[in-house]
């Protein structure tokens, strides 16, 4: 089941040349205008009819896995040498098929040097605002995909274990030890680069991009090269000057965890060709349809191997050139790079956090404090006891 009819062509295009070839025949069922894939699943498992493939983010494949719904395509994972984003009791659970990591985009005509630390942007950002009349840095807040995963990757770079544990036996850690002055600091700082941005509380992804076509803003952080993408299409004199940065760093700390999105095919446990839909997923994988799909968002969407991420035909687009820093800061941290969920020990899955993303906490906490009375040390008690009520 696939929800993406942009690159329907290329879909339809890979499943005749695979049907041709096989003693399999695929067939796809393209999500309805207005259904999420959780209520489609929901009506084709009532109706006996689930498909074997399903195209989904990370953390609604992790859901279906514990609720033993799906099936291990380890196999997969381990000869295509891709990310492992769903692994759970030794196998994996979800092939990725695209990684959006998360990225900082900034404007070389306004921004001066280049800031990497969190007081450099406060600095930077101070400036901005009094001098060029535009935010500095944005800080999103609310509940929103964008300031939770913002705040969670802001908390792991300051050094912050927001938990501990196995998967099966988590621990909220975030208040607790050096835990929480680490995040009473990372509080304080995004409270203060919010002072020098325009009201950012309940934006998306998709508003950010807004406030550098109008020139609201100088510099955010966002997914990928959603930004210079969009920013192309609409400005194109203005993408010239916009260039990629990792997340601010702080000074004396080595962040290993770095958020990507990730998305990818599924197995249904209980669908009858599990090894038909594992030929498919083989084929699809290693063929130049792949990375056409790829490539048609390139900086946004990235290949799940670095193999393929350094390849002619994904650095091929004449923008990827025009911004291979993006792609180097990529390249040079991909070891880092980890799904939303990986943040049991290990780097496992974590379904406290799964379901802390799915409710968006972490972005109500930047509520709390930007918009809301509280400050930063009530903000990590007010997230803490918001976390540990999702252990119960």
């Amino acid at each position: 089941m696939l929800s993406d009819r942009s690159a329907r062509d290329i879909w339809e295009s890979s499943i005749e040349e695979f049907n041709a070839n096989s003693e399999h025949t695929v067939e796809v069922t393209w999500l309805p205008k207005g259904v999420t894939t959780n209520e489609q699943i929901e009506k084709m498992r009532g109706a006996g009819n689930l498909p074997e493939i399903v195209f989904e983010t990370s953390t609604d494949a992790y859901r279906e896995t514990i609720n033993g719904a799906t099936a291990p395509v380890t196999g997969l994972v381990d000869e295509l040498n891709t990310l492992d984003p769903v692994r759970y009791q030794g196998d994996s659970y979800l092939l990725p098929a695209v990684t959006i990591p998360l990225m900082g985009v900034y404007r070389e005509d306004i921004v001066e040097g280049e800031p990497r630390t969190r007081a450099e942007w406060v600095t930077e950002a101070r400036r901005i605002s009094e001098e060029e009349g535009m935010g500095g840095l944005i800080m999103p807040s609310g509940r929103t995909n964008n300031a939770t995963t913002q705040v969670n990757q802001n908390l792991f770079n300051a050094g912050v274990e927001i938990y501990q544990g196995p998967s099966d036996d988590i621990e909220v850690t975030l208040d607790q030890g050096d835990n929480r002055q680490r995040a009473i600091e990372t509080y304080r700082w995004m409270k203060e680069v919010s002072q020098y941005n325009p009201n950012t509380s309940g934006w998306e992804w998709g508003d950010t991009v807004n406030a550098f076509v109008q020139e609201q803003a100088a510099a955010a952080l966002t997914i990928g090269g959603l930004i210079i993408l969009q920013v192309q299409a609409n400005r194109p004199e203005l993408a010239s000057q916009l260039r990629a940065m990792p997340f601010p760093s702080v000074e004396g700390v080595e962040s290993d965890h770095w958020f990507a999105y990730t998305e990818g095919f599924y197995l249904n446990e209980s669908a009858p060709n599990l090894d038909g839909a594992r030929d498919y997923l083989q084929f699809f994988m290693s063929s130049d349809y792949y990375l056409n799909f790829i490539t048609e968002t390139p900086l946004f969407n990235f290949p799940t191997s670095l193999e393929q991420v350094q390849s002619e035909t994904y650095q091929s687009p004449d923008i990827v050139g025009r911004h291979q820093n993006l792609v180097d800061i990529v390249v040079d941290n991909w070891e880092n790079m980890r799904p939303v969920l990986a943040t049991a020990d290990g780097g496992s899955p974590n379904i406290v956090a799964a379901n802390a993303y799915g409710r968006q906490i972490m972005g109500q906490s930047a509520d709390q404090l930007i918009t809301g009375d509280l400050g930063p040390e009530e903000t990590v008690d007010w997230a803490a006891e918001q976390l540990r009520g999702l252990e119960e």
